[in-house]
């Protein structure tokens, strides 16, 4: 999982869009492996806690985001209050989202007809609106 989002991430030349190949990358891994989606994105074994070891991949993939997203304001692309852990915790809330509908509402459709997952972009696009450069007026 972490290898699919990284290696989406790391094809894209710019900031912006390694952040959105990243999470089409994390959308569709999670759409081909729905049981493992719900342990890292719900808690359905109730008291269950990842060990540290397990936990590794998801924590690499945030500080993998958290990279690109400091990558971006560096060079100019994002205000500095996308390096932010706000802005890092309302985009994995954003996909966690999508991936979240998806699984719940139509968990064996059609990767080429999903209702949620088709929505990665706009919703990618709503999050750089939010944290766009600001321009001084």
């Amino acid at each position: 999982m972490s290898d699919s989002v990284t290696s989406g991430q790391q094809q894209a030349e710019v900031p912006v869009a390694a952040l959105r190949a990243g999470a089409h990358a994390y959308v569709a891994w999670s759409l081909s492996n729905p049981v493992a989606a719900q342990l890292l994105n719900w808690r359905p074994v109730p008291g269950f806690e990842p060990s540290p070891e397990a936990f590794s991949a998801s924590r690499a993939m945030i500080e993998d985001t958290r990279r690109v997203l400091a990558l971006a304001v560096e060079e100019g692309w994002l205000d500095p209050a996308a390096a932010s852990d706000e802005a890092l915790l309302l985009f994995t809330s954003v996909i966690a989202g999508i991936i979240s509908q998806q699984l719940a509402n139509e968990p064996s459709a059609d990767p080429a007809s999903v209702r949620f997952a088709r929505l990665v972009d706009p919703a990618v696009s709503m999050w750089l609106e939010y944290y766009a450069l600001r321009k001084e007026s």
